[in-house]
């Protein structure tokens, strides 16, 4: 169930990441991990590491 809370990532390497619910959030960490790690990251793992923001 995708929750509509604003959350923020902050990601090891300093970066943060930041979407206004669950989905926005981890399409943003999904694509900073490829992108930034060239890493696959799961929406289990993103979400793991979301707070609200």
């Amino acid at each position: 169930m995708a929750d509509d809370t604003a959350k923020i990532i902050e990601c090891p390497c300093g970066a943060i990441i930041e979407g206004s619910s669950d989905d926005d959030v981890v399409t943003k960490a999904q694509d900073h991990a490829k992108a930034t790690h060239d890493m696959e990251l799961s929406r289990d793992q993103a979400l793991s590491m979301a707070r609200p923001a």
